[in-house]
């Protein structure tokens, strides 16, 4: 297991606005995760602005990086007194993997208030058995999923409507305050894309879909929670790219944040094989 919370950290270099960070093969999927490496970036962010509390966050993904050291650069594009817009480069080498914007806001905003969020009604994480019971082939799996563990509230049915409800916790990183609960929710924000898109489509999948981009909006923070539930819906898939509308929820039905995520379409460079297990596995069956 690894800690997130570590594997994201950042440490300033010679110049103002200049960190750096190092890339874990434990978050791996195709590559570094496109959430862990926008995760690095807000903590870049972080570490720069003036304020601590983040509002937003978009993030355009450029290109799949290597697990080593990379280069942050964070410059403040102004704001004033109660916010502060920034925009974040992370670098390996000459090659940007990432570019980001991020608003970050003072503590103690007063205006409107209210609260017409209504959570799934899905079962609680308590009633549900995770992927490494579920999957046959989860040691399989990305490296990733070691170091976390996801409760579905759906598996194995068939496709079925293009959504996605799942809980999620890191195993082995303690959430202690609004940064780390910050960098957990984007990071699991980045989950539904993928996952409510292939909720819709039988085994194998002839595509895979990196992210163009992710963007989320942070409502509130609750560092104390351990599970939180990652809603995912595509509503339409069409013409090469996936767009998903996410939220975040915890066990009390409150909404903590909510995302967005564009994903293209590309060939699945292993179809080929898996369609033979496929029609393995059926004749095993039959």
């Amino acid at each position: 297991m690894a800690d997130f919370v570590q594997d994201t950290a950042v440490e300033g270099g010679a110049e103002p606005g200049r960190y750096r960070a190092e890339l874990s093969p434990d978050w791996a999927v195709w590559g570094p995760n496109g959430g862990y490496l926008a995760a690095i970036a807000l903590r870049a962010a972080l570490q720069e602005s003036r304020f601590a509390r983040p509002a937003s966050f978009q993030a355009h993904f450029l290109a799949i990086g290597e697990f080593g050291p990379v280069e942050l650069r964070v410059v403040s594009q102004g704001g004033g007194r109660r916010a502060e817009s920034l925009r974040v480069e992370l670098l390996q080498g000459e090659r940007a993997l990432l570019c980001a914007t991020v608003w970050m806001v003072a503590d103690g905003l007063e205006g409107f208030q209210h609260d017409v969020a209504r959570a799934p009604d899905v079962p609680g994480p308590d009633g549900l058995r995770g992927y490494q019971e579920l999957a046959d082939n989860y040691g399989d799996w990305y490296p990733i999923w070691r170091s976390i563990e996801g409760r579905p509230t759906r598996w194995d049915d068939g496709p079925g409507e293009p959504v996605w409800h799942t809980w999620l916790r890191l195993n082995d990183t303690p959430i202690r305050d609004v940064e780390s609960d910050a960098i957990r929710q984007l990071f699991w924000l980045d989950f539904p894309g993928w996952n409510a898109t292939i909720a819709a489509h039988a085994w194998p999948f002839r595509h895979l879909t990196p992210n163009l981009d992710l963007t989320v909006q942070f409502q509130r923070f609750d560092p104390d929670c351990d599970w939180l539930l990652a809603h995912g819906e595509v509503p339409l898939a069409t013409s090469g790219l996936v767009a998903c509308v996410s939220r975040l929820w915890t066990p009390d039905g409150r909404l903590l944040a909510t995302g967005t995520s564009k994903h293209v379409c590309r060939s699945n460079p292993q179809y080929e094989q898996e369609l033979e297990r496929a029609r393995e596995l059926a004749e095993q069956a039959g």
